[in-house]
């Protein structure tokens, strides 16, 4: 993957629609733009990063409908799909990903559940908070939850903080819970 990040890989990542495929889509869904690769794949249902011509069942009909997606994103490029960045012969061809959906929607192309939902989620919390990640969310929670009313004398315990914070945000590793608790604990509380 291009952006530096290691990919687990599992049994069965990159089949059509693996249980993956919703934490990659809210991923590429908050990137501004997609190769076209990674758009042909997110539409057909496939993780963005899967590559062509892999062996096994079922990757030559999934490689052809793929590719067959791939050729309907190049004959709307610089139509109804905005380029933003292009190479000889596509390789490191960008799209604007905002109008993807709609593009395939009108173009009766069958966009996965899971995309249209990643989709909509990313628009929602652009149009509620603007910027945001998953960290600034749980530090938004932790002080409306533990701090806003606290008792200074007797401030919240860092390990019920911590406990709450991997509850409420699976997404979110034990050091980035700590690091939260820590940020947001009040200037007065001591560390307990």
């Amino acid at each position: 993957m291009d952006n530096g990040e290691t990919h687990i890989l599992t049994p069965g990542v990159f089949k059509k629609l693996p249980k993956q495929y919703y934490q990659y889509a809210l991923q590429w869904c908050s990137f501004a733009n997609w190769t076209i690769e990674e758009t042909a794949n997110l539409l057909t249902g496939c993780v963005p990063h899967r590559k062509m011509f892999l062996k096994g069942t079922g990757h030559k009909d999934l490689d052809a409908e793929v590719l067959d997606n791939e050729n309907k994103i190049r004959a709307a490029l610089g139509k109804s799909l905005k380029t933003v960045k292009s190479r000889r012969f596509f390789g490191k061809t960008y799209i604007d990903s905002s109008n993807v959906i709609d593009w395939a929607l009108q173009n009766d192309i069958v966009v996965p559940v899971d995309l249209l939902k990643a989709h909509g989620e990313i628009r929602r919390q652009w149009e509620q908070s603007g910027y945001t990640t998953p960290c600034l969310v749980a530090a938004e929670w932790v002080v409306k939850n533990f701090w806003e009313q606290a008792n200074l004398r007797e401030p919240p315990n860092s390990g019920k903080i911590i406990q709450a914070l991997l509850q409420q945000f699976p997404e979110l590793s034990g050091i980035e819970c700590d690091m939260i608790e820590r940020i947001t604990r009040h200037p007065v509380a001591r560390p307990d």
